[in-house]
């Protein structure tokens, strides 16, 4: 059924509508017939459909404003004044960094989701991080990522990215990406990784960058502790992303066989090493 705007928007057009639907449809926003016959007529009360003449401009006028059409969404902004902004993209962005040579993390700055304001990069491998107590725990985090998952890098050629979740494969962060030798991925080892997991990797198809999914190298030891499985509908999940990503495979079989799944702050804790 058409909306009180749409409805009031044919009869200015002199477009034919629905009388008695249009009725029951302001009848449901609070606004009587005997109301709305004061001020409109439909030129034939016997048709499907009919031209609504004006009886009372100032009285039309009166009922129209309590409606007013949707402003046009084009942006967040715009979306905004329709309660929808959660709908639309942010057009930049704002990512934390950290290096071992700074005494506090700096931020990567986008207004436009083009231009990114940063210093120069002081390491050129990025890791992503999914959590941020992960990001707090800078030095850890970085001894993890290379004594423990396999990472062939010195702590200096290093640069951390707190990644947030799944904002971290926003479309705008592939320019900022591009700009290090080596892009890789400490998540969540469960189902919302590994699709975080997938989508950076496909925000980073055909620019010769390829993310590793970084795990401890006693992973088997962490699931074998942990206490947290998995439902139906992630186990689901995890099988079939063994088709995208077969170079996982060892990984994701081991989830799906085990069922369960771990944070990545579990990493951190010296009783499970």
């Amino acid at each position: 059924m058409p909306k009180p705007h749409e409805y009031f928007s044919a009869i200015r057009d002199g477009a034919p509508i629905n009388w008695r639907r249009f009725l029951t449809a302001m009848g449901r926003n609070g606004v009587l017939p005997g109301h709305l016959m004061q001020c409109l007529q439909p030129e034939s009360r016997f048709a499907g459909e009919s031209v609504i003449k004006v009886l009372d401009e100032r009285s039309l006028r009166e009922i129209e404003s309590q409606f007013p059409a949707p402003a046009p969404i084009i942006d967040r902004i715009s979306a905004s004044h329709s309660g929808k902004s959660h709908s639309e993209r942010v057009e930049g962005n704002a990512l934390m960094i950290q290096h071992i040579s700074w005494d506090r993390p700096r931020v990567a700055f986008s207004r436009d989701g083009q231009t990114w304001i940063e210093d120069e990069p002081a390491g050129d491998i990025l890791v992503i991080v999914e959590n941020l107590q992960n990001f707090i725990r800078f030095e850890e985090t970085i001894a993890l990522v290379v004594d423990r998952c396999g990472l062939s890098a010195a702590p200096s050629e290093i640069t951390l990215l707190f990644g947030a979740g799944q904002a971290a494969a926003k479309a705008c962060n592939r320019t900022l990406y591009t700009r290090y030798r080596e892009v890789h991925t400490l998540l969540d080892l469960d189902a919302g990784g590994i699709k975080i997991y997938g989508s950076i990797k496909a925000l980073l198809a055909n620019t010769g960058l390829q993310p590793r999914f970084l795990v401890p190298d006693n992973i088997d030891a962490y699931l074998a502790r942990a206490t947290s499985s998995m439902s139906q509908d992630e186990r689901t999940a995890i099988h079939c992303a063994g088709r995208a990503h077969p170079e996982l495979t060892y990984l994701l079989q081991r989830l799906y066989l085990t069922g369960k799944k771990l944070e990545q702050e579990t990493y951190l804790d010296p009783l499970n090493e």
